[in-house]
């Protein structure tokens, strides 16, 4: 293609689009044309690696992390966007080697790095030692005021909640913005999780937001988002028993 071509289209669509569009020849068409565009935020406040963290470009994220992105740009937020979505983990553990995960859940200490490392990655055998070496591990607060469940849960990785929960976690906990472990799993659509943690006694009557919203109501905001109807319909039988 020649180069007025690329230029022309640079009007057309920015490298965030093009992130999220999965176009790995324009991506790297505006890397050349600008370096810096790695690192530039879109009206969102949006870096072009959280669009290809979410969007599950892995050929896009490898380009951007070779290309200098910072993965602690706004405390590292790529990794929970690029977390919370389902069969992302190739995603996440690039992240985590490139230092996203010291940004973003900032660790208190060497055992709780490894243990959201592997939380993180979806290592469930390193988790599992972990554990069983370092029972306490199981309800450590991170730099950010999370607990691993909640770190679990928003990822939908029901296993390792599962394996939290055998370790003492408490299903109960609220991190320090206040959400609770049954929030992180619900509000982001992770249906299977939402029903292990109501199995482990997590209460859906809770009110956890400053206006005093129950996790139901809290979905309830979102009618259209395809993500919540069947945790909702869940939560409503739950609570109709």
């Amino acid at each position: 293609m020649a180069r007025a071509n690329w230029t022309s289209m640079a009007f057309e669509k920015s490298i965030h689009d093009a992130c999220c569009d999965g176009d790995l020849d324009w991506v790297r068409q505006c890397i050349l044309d600008d370096p810096t565009s790695v690192d530039t935020d879109d009206q969102y406040n949006w870096r072009p690696i959280f669009h290809a963290g979410l969007h599950r470009r892995l050929e896009i994220v490898q380009l951007l992390i070779e290309s200098g992105a910072d993965v602690a740009a706004h405390n590292g937020d790529v990794l929970h966007y690029a977390g919370e979505v389902p069969d992302n983990k190739a995603i996440v553990e690039l992240l985590v080697i490139h230092g996203a995960l010291e940004a973003y859940a900032r660790p208190t200490g060497d055992r709780s790095r490894q243990l959201l490392s592997a939380l993180f990655i979806g290592h469930e055998a390193r988790v599992r030692s972990l554990l069983a070496l370092h029972p306490d591990l199981a309800n450590r607060l991170d730099g950010r005021g999370d607990h691993p469940i909640h770190h679990a849960a928003r990822n939908g990785d029901t296993d390792l909640v599962a394996l939290l929960i055998a370790h003492t976690a408490d299903v109960h906990a609220r991190n320090q913005r206040g959400h609770t472990v049954l929030y992180c799993a619900a509000g982001h659509g992770h249906l299977d999780t939402v029903s292990l943690l109501l199995q482990s006694g997590a209460d859906p009557r809770v009110q956890f937001t400053d206006d005093g919203k129950t996790i139901l109501e809290w979905l309830q905001q979102y009618p259209d988002d395809s993500r919540f109807a069947g945790v909702a319909e869940l939560l409503q039988a739950f609570m109709s028993e």
